[in-house]
């Protein structure tokens, strides 16, 4: 029984004395980092092509038994509709290429299509899908609302990724839109985030949850007692789960994924705890 617990990034300046020490170069943050997590979202693919010296420099920096869940290129997610098809396979194929050589330390890829895409989307997004050729798994996340009617689309939809052993991605925002924005993290976070209602279904082996937590921590609680609740279930089908937890600011995300972690724990006496932070007498005082 194995969850996978990450970050949105692997370095934030609230961390430095925390997750690592000042001294350490920025450069070798994620390998201290990886010391702690087991796994992260790498956005920076999706804003540019990352090139391949700079991934098998991440690659070696961390243990063989961590995972970079890394996002596909926006020319190929958020600019489905009005690129032509040519240019988006071409994309997706060098992009799988890219990731070839850091297969043994691959989690969940993310294909995360914005709002835009609706139900006339499903089939391309489905043929990206076919098209995936590496051996390690593959995820989908979508934010139009077409794909939480529990209805036909969604039926359809859940059914199309069970098919092809894609994993959807479950975006939790909740916590973040819980309380009015009273303060700038949470204006930002609700601007930026998207407000999609949370259905934790699994399609596949390898489900991915993208938790956007509250500044407040003790306002999470619902929430982390949900999740712990579902990944408790998921443990038991013999799921492996990656969870990435973010917060508003994301300065108090790993104390959360932590008490998540805890919750599972006293859910699932067979489950043995991973993930154990580094004391920190400013961190213990935020919760």
């Amino acid at each position: 029984m194995s969850i996978y617990y990450g970050m949105a990034q692997w370095q934030h300046p609230a961390w430095v004395n925390w997750l690592y020490p000042a001294s350490l170069p920025a450069a070798e943050r994620i390998g201290r980092y990886s010391q702690v997590f087991s796994t992260v979202e790498v956005g920076s693919t999706f804003y540019t092509r990352v090139d391949d010296t700079q991934l098998l420099r991440w690659y070696d920096s961390v243990a063989g038994d961590f995972r970079f869940s890394f996002k596909a290129p926006q020319t190929v997610s958020h600019r489905l509709i009005e690129r032509p098809w040519r240019d988006i396979q071409q994309d997706w194929f060098a992009f799988m290429l890219s990731l070839q050589p850091l297969q043994n330390k691959l989690g969940p890829t993310m294909l995360q299509f914005p709002a835009i895409c609706d139900e006339r989307a499903l089939e391309t997004i489905l043929a990206l899908c076919d098209m995936w050729t590496l051996s390690t798994p593959l995820s989908v996340e979508v934010r139009n609302l077409a794909y939480f009617d529990k209805t036909y689309t969604e039926r359809q939809f859940l059914s199309a990724l069970s098919e092809r052993n894609v994993n959807r991605v479950v975006m939790d925002s909740r916590p973040v839109f819980s309380t009015q924005a009273y303060c700038d993290s949470l204006i930002d976070a609700q601007k930026k985030k998207p407000r999609v209602p949370c259905h934790p279904v699994a399609t596949a082996k390898h489900p991915v949850v993208r938790f956007i937590g509250h500044p407040d921590l003790p306002l999470n609680e619902i929430w982390l007692d949900q999740w712990a609740a579902k990944l408790s279930q998921w443990l038991f089908e013999g799921l492996t789960p990656s969870v990435f937890v973010h917060s508003s600011d994301n300065i108090a995300a790993p104390t959360l994924a932590a008490i998540l972690d805890d919750k599972v724990r006293a859910l699932t006496p067979s489950y043995q705890k991973s993930l154990v932070l580094p004391q920190s007498q400013e961190q213990t005082n935020l919760w």
